[in-house]
């Protein structure tokens, strides 16, 4: 039961963000709403076919590529909003800082690809590494020109999806049953905050 009630919660709020999105950008014309609307439609689909499947049949979906090529499109729509959000003088800078992604996604990557399919685990680590690393380049810069102001919290938001989505990934490895004690679910409903977060703080940059 607490599966579905997590798959629920899960659609409503991306469908209700997808709406705000969309509604900011009719009202705008911004690419930063446009982005985030595409990003919010797209874990809609996936946690629509995931939750329509699970009243069905009782159980999760045995063909996971449906739902996957949506969130796998929705991460690379959130990297291109990392790039939009950006100044140009951030998208040419360089630190050796960004290659803690590559040290933490690696690891993650062969302990995913021990339970998982492995061209899945390969894209999707790929794509979190890829947001990690521009998370972590755009936290540096802002901290070098001391600029503690918006654009460093959308860093650290970026960091914080990251960690979360790990470490989803890693309790879906440890599956422990259909109960709240299961740090799967805690996992994602942090991540249903997160995505109203998102959609609140972009929409402060946007109108900074």
């Amino acid at each position: 039961m607490i599966e579905f009630i997590d798959n629920l919660v899960q659609v409503l709020v991306t469908l209700l963000c997808c709406f705000v999105s969309s509604f900011l950008f009719h009202q705008s014309r911004k690419q930063a709403y446009f982005l985030l609307a595409c990003f919010f439609g797209c874990f809609t689909f996936s946690g629509v076919y995931w939750t329509l499947y699970y009243l069905l049949f009782f159980d999760t979906p045995h063909i996971f590529y449906v739902s996957e090529i949506g969130w796998f499109s929705g991460f690379i729509l959130l990297n291109l909003l990392q790039y939009t959000l950006s100044d140009p003088e951030e998208r040419v800078f360089r630190t050796r800082y960004c290659w803690i992604a590559l040290l933490i996604g690696i690891p993650c990557l062969v302990f995913y690809c021990s339970f998982g399919d492995l061209l899945f685990n390969i894209l999707m680590t790929g794509i979190m590494i890829i947001i990690s690393w521009h998370a972590i380049k755009g936290l540096v810069f802002r901290y070098q020109k001391r600029d503690f102001g918006q654009n460093m919290v959308f860093s650290i938001l970026m960091l914080i999806f990251v960690i979360l989505e790990y470490c989803l990934w890693i309790a879906s490895g440890f599956w422990i049953g259909d109960t709240l004690w299961n740090p799967y679910f805690w996992f994602d409903f942090l991540l249903a905050f997160w995505r109203i977060l998102l959609l609140y703080w972009v929409k402060r940059m946007v109108n900074q």
